[in-house]
């Protein structure tokens, strides 16, 4: 199930991006490249929490380094972000797949995610291709807030 910007991962960074802000972080850096300071501006977050995050994301092979710059006295270093979707490794891939993210999200959103997820499954479901190669798969979905976070 990948795709150009999905890659496959691990179990240990599958852990590292189950979390929204490290999501967001691979979301702008897909785009563009830049800095942990860039990156904390546009997520109007500290500094020092996006450096965090980011150092652990590019640690964990999610980032890399694009370029380094001397700004001042300063190195600055530039990262993008390596896919925007993963899939995590699994022994029989041609039967299985997974697919996982975490979100920030408000009732209102929420219920309007619920209601697209709910479109997208009628979709598939009223499928009436007989088409002889097609395999009976379960699809599930779980939704539960993360606390802590």
């Amino acid at each position: 199930m990948k795709n150009e910007s999905s890659i496959s991962i691990s179990m240990e960074q599958q852990k590292l991006i189950s979390n929204a802000t490290r999501i967001k972080i691979i979301h702008l850096l897909k785009h563009e490249e830049l800095t942990a300071m860039e990156v904390a501006n546009r997520l109007e977050k500290s500094v020092g929490s996006v450096h965090y995050h980011i150092q652990l994301l590019y640690k964990g092979g999610i980032l890399e380094l694009v370029k380094e710059k001397k700004k001042g006295g300063i190195l600055e270093k530039y990262y993008r972000s390596k896919a925007t979707r993963f899939v995590l490794e699994e022994k029989d891939s041609e039967t299985s797949s997974s697919l996982s993210t975490n979100l920030t999200l408000n009732q209102e959103e929420k219920q309007q995610f619920l209601l697209e997820l709910e479109q997208l499954f009628v979709r598939w479901e009223s499928q009436l291709s007989q088409d002889e190669n097609r395999q009976e798969y379960k699809v599930s979905c779980s939704f539960e807030e993360v606390k802590g976070s």
